[in-house]
């Protein structure tokens, strides 16, 4: 089941956790919830460990609380994704696109899943293409909010897909630790498209690539590495040794790394 949860755990602190980006609805409600807390603890604590992926879109509200108030210019030049664009995957992404655009009212993501499905339209045949999502995103430079002031971003091997892309946003932050494993590392290859047949088989594929693959810079094998690493031991079996590591660091001001 997934979950969206934002609880307290002392004066200054609370907990958020996020098991996945695939529903967006359900995370701006829980932003809305509870905006009065957010905006009110100094401290985060954002648990990502098991986080099943889905839309990038889906985290988008969150940035401004995750950037510090100078802000931070989250594109990368040196980086692209690039989309095959067969007939065949663009016919198929139409169609899952179809399906999430009849489940989802926020209008933020509804413009993201157009931008989405009009670069699948107008490119269909082309092979591998760069998508423009300009119109969704005019401007990559994101300014922050005073509060929160410290952010722990706890991560594990169980991260991955769009919570890779996540733990990467979060890198770029000068007020925000990341600590525990390094994440799936399922990006080199991704928004996955799937073939369907009448006997009830499915094929789930690929249709992206990053660039930063043809310079040896892939994440297949080694994910996104944290700013603190804590081995897995068995002591994570009976506590939590993670969330304890991240309420020593933020109750000390040690969230730089």
């Amino acid at each position: 089941q997934p979950e969206y949860s934002v609880e307290t755990l002392n004066d200054k602190t609370l907990l958020m956790t996020m098991t996945d980006f695939a529903d967006p609805d359900s995370i701006i409600e829980m932003i809305e919830e509870h905006k009065d807390l957010l905006e009110s603890k100094e401290n985060w604590i954002i648990d990502v460990r098991v986080n099943y992926g889905g839309g990038d879109a889906s985290y988008f509200n969150l940035l401004p609380y995750l950037m510090p108030e100078e802000g931070v210019d989250l594109a990368d030049p040196d980086e692209k994704m690039l989309f095959n664009c067969t007939v065949a995957n663009s016919e198929r992404q139409l169609a899952m696109v179809d399906e999430q655009m009849k489940g989802v009212w926020d209008e933020q993501t509804l413009v993201f899943l157009r931008a989405w499905q009009r670069e699948w339209e107008r490119n269909s045949g082309k092979g591998f293409v760069e998508f423009d999502f300009s119109e969704f995103i005019p401007d990559t430079f994101v300014k922050g909010k005073p509060m929160p002031k410290s952010i722990v971003v706890l991560t594990d091997v169980y991260c991955g897909s769009a919570g890779d892309s996540f733990i990467e946003n979060c890198m770029k932050s000068s007020k925000i630790t990341v600590i525990g494993r390094p994440t799936a590392g399922l990006n080199d290859y991704a928004n996955l498209a799937i073939q369907r047949w009448d006997e009830g088989y499915e094929l789930w594929y690929p249709t992206s690539r990053l660039s930063r693959i043809d310079h040896g810079r892939g994440m297949t094998g080694v994910g996104i590495e944290p700013h603190i690493y804590i081995p897995w031991s068995p002591r994570h079996l009976v506590e939590d040794v993670d969330l304890a590591a991240a309420l020593k660091l933020v109750s000390s001001n040690l969230t730089t790394y």
